[in-house]
């Protein structure tokens, strides 16, 4: 007798898809996006700080980081794990983020790479946009640590003018 199935394959899109929301807040500047791909109660910690608690700690640190720059981040190598009771998964996620430089420091660019390492839980929501077709329910970060393998390129265009 087989086990009753405590997800799909489809919450593994929908896991994929929380996080290239991320990437599109950064890169559009729609922080709010990030209340779509953390919980309310996250814990963050990232390469340039202490770690960030809860969702405004994180847009508001982002906001400020990102503020002087246009930025391209892709995700590539990827191992999603969901728990076999299927309410939670560890992602490991490769990235690539290239900084642009304005003002001063236009045609000027720093590249990061490394890798995000989150713990997912599934919620209910009631948006219903954020629950993928054939997906069991929303996937959101409640714990991330962003590392840094590497950096390349000119540090000030963080800074700004």
């Amino acid at each position: 007798m087989s086990s009753p199935t405590t997800h799909s394959a489809a919450d593994y899109e929908a896991i994929r898809n929380t996080l290239s929301r991320y990437c599109i807040a950064l890169d559009t500047k729609d922080f709010s996006l990030l209340g779509r791909v953390f919980t309310p109660d996250v814990i963050a910690k990232y390469p340039f700080g202490p770690a960030l608690e809860g969702v405004p700690a994180i847009q508001a640190k982002i906001s400020d980081r990102l503020k002087h720059i246009t930025s391209q981040h892709a995700l590539t190598t990827q191992t999603i794990e969901i728990a076999a009771d299927g309410t939670t998964a560890e992602t490991t996620t490769y990235f690539t983020g290239i900084h642009f430089g304005q003002g001063k420091w236009k045609g000027q660019q720093v590249t990061a790479w490394g890798r995000y390492v989150d713990h997912f839980v599934k919620v209910k929501l009631d948006a219903v946009e954020d629950v993928l077709p054939g997906a069991t329910g929303t996937w959101l970060i409640d714990k991330r640590e962003t590392v840094f393998m590497g950096r390349l390129g000119e540090e000030g265009v963080m800074e700004g003018e």
